[in-house]
């Protein structure tokens, strides 16, 4: 073969190979986008259940979202037990309120795949200008929304009481009341006695510790509240100070149920009990002394004498933001940005898809916003005063113009039993003209219901939802049933029919 010839062959196979290698290189790069584009749905975990809802309300359809928390439990309380830290550890990405709604997230906020939406990381709407929050036409970066952060997997530092009635659902060592009081040696009486005809419940435990700390002592008292290794007591039975619980069972032939407290030495001792004290009173105080003198609670958990074991401590920053539909377009920008990492650059249709279901939830939101001004401005402004017992419809009220006052605040800690702060409680609601006191519990807490009864200011026919979700409905549901269930009880009048299209239409984004 001629050199010529030789050369030419070469070229011509060179070219050839480089054609193929080319169309290989090629088939791998679209197999690779094509991977991209038919990757498989992330799974995702969300602790609270109104997180829950609004990260299904945005995520892609082939996403799996699991809700950690059931609406039934209380997220103050939340411990984390071993299947729900091994979805948490498990899950592609876990959103949250955070620690100031749910304590027990404390220790998982600094892992790489806790996405935190709550108040510690959006910036809070301050409603300088409520008609000018409107414009929401580029949701591709969202950058009107002013959320602090889009991803937390460098966020290092940082339970819903919808259904409460009932006693048999207590988890194991529970307790819903600490009260720690100064008591001398000798003898006591603590009473229970039937309320309308019979005991909240046929028997309760109780465990007596002699301490000074009761927050230090918790985690003993839950220990034996637990333990079947217990002591059972009858009418007129003796209690002690003890490292065991106390059963005590209530004679349901006798009006009240009467047991000894027997001191062994001066000092502060503390009394948990399984239910309020307060539920078993009738026509005399729970503890007495030997002259029949009441003994008061130096110091009790819940501190406002009423309601579940929770403190509401949320370390200086109210969690409740999502009282105001702008904070939750806030939350869901943050969510929206998040899932849109986890997905391919390449693939533009899910993140068109995540843009569009986010725009659904933010106009949506905006009308839930225009709906409850509207209902609001049907209420007399001299009745716009929000009371309840919590302080946690502060967003509400400064969204809508209301004032709020917490009942607590007037109450104060460990007092609300006490004639000056019932007094003092009292005066307020005459001065305020207060038309309503909200309950965040049905049936009313027994402080509302005399303070109701001394004020003549009535309860309202329907509870406000202040931590969460609704044992039924959806993040628009609560925020409907609250606006109605204020603006009726306050002179004004509620287009339920509306307010039930909007929810209607949220529940179209997460089927």
């Amino acid at each position: 073969m001629s050199i010529f010839k030789r050369l030419l062959s070469n070229k011509t196979c060179s070219s050839k190979s480089i054609i193929k290698n080319s169309v290989i290189a090629g088939t791998i790069i679209f197999s690779g986008f094509g991977q991209d584009v038919m990757a498989k749905g992330k799974s995702y975990v969300a602790v609270e259940p109104l997180v829950c809802d609004l990260v299904k309300s945005i995520a892609l359809p082939s996403d799996e979202v699991t809700c950690l928390v059931d609406r039934k439990q209380d997220v103050h309380d939340l411990k984390i037990n071993p299947r729900q830290a091994q979805l948490l550890n498990s899950a592609d990405k876990v959103f949250t309120l955070g620690k100031e709604m749910t304590p027990s997230m404390r220790n998982w906020e600094s892992k790489k795949n806790t996405v935190v939406v709550g108040v510690s990381a959006i910036d809070v709407d301050d409603h300088s200008d409520h008609e000018g929050h409107d414009d929401h036409s580029d949701h591709d970066d969202h950058a009107e929304h002013s959320a602090k952060v889009d991803d937390h997997s460098d966020h290092g530092g940082h339970d819903d009481h919808s259904d409460h009635g009932g006693h048999d659902d207590h988890a194991e060592g529970a307790f819903e009341w600490a009260g720690k009081f100064q008591l001398s040696k000798g003898s006591y009486k603590w009473s229970f006695e039937k309320v309308d005809g019979e005991y909240a419940d046929p028997a309760m435990k109780m465990v007596i510790l002699k301490s000074n700390d009761i927050e230090g002592s918790e985690d003993l008292a839950k220990e034996l509240l637990g333990s079947k290794d217990s002591i059972s007591r009858k009418n007129d039975g003796t209690l002690i100070a003890s490292n065991k619980a106390f059963v005590l069972n209530f004679d349901q032939r006798k009006e009240s149920t009467v047991f000894n407290v027997d001191i062994k030495e001066d000092g502060e001792y503390i009394f948990f009990t399984e239910h309020m004290p307060f539920e078993f009173e009738a026509t005399q105080h729970f503890f007495k002394d030997v002259s029949n003198s009441d003994v008061e609670p130096i110091a009790q958990v819940p501190d406002e004498g009423e309601g579940h074991h929770h403190h509401h401590d949320h370390g200086g920053l109210d969690p409740h933001v999502w009282h105001d539909p702008h904070n939750i377009i806030k939350m869901g920008d943050l969510i929206s940005k998040s899932l849109k990492k986890d997905i391919s650059v390449f693939n533009r249709g899910d993140r068109k898809l995540i843009n569009e279901r986010f725009e659904k939830a933010d106009s949506l939101l905006e009308g839930l916003d225009s709906w409850i001004v509207e209902q609001v401005s049907s209420i007399p402004e001299e009745n716009r005063v929000i009371v309840s017992k919590h302080k946690a419809m502060e967003y509400y009220g400064d969204a809508f113009g209301f004032e709020t006052i917490s009942l607590l605040d007037f109450l104060g800690d460990s007092s609300s039993l006490r004639p000056d702060n019932i007094s003092s409680t009292l005066k307020m609601l005459d001065e305020e003209k207060v038309q309503a006191i909200f309950p965040e519990q049905i049936p009313a807490s027994k402080l509302l219901r005399n303070l109701s009864r001394q004020s003549s200011v009535p309860l309202a026919s329907n509870q406000i939802f202040v931590d969460g979700l609704m044992m039924d409905g959806n993040t628009v549901s609560v925020a409907v049933h609250n606006t109605c269930t204020i603006v009726d009880s306050l002179g004004g009048s509620c287009d339920k029919e509306s307010g039930s299209n909007l929810e209607s239409e949220w529940y179209k984004l997460s089927d």
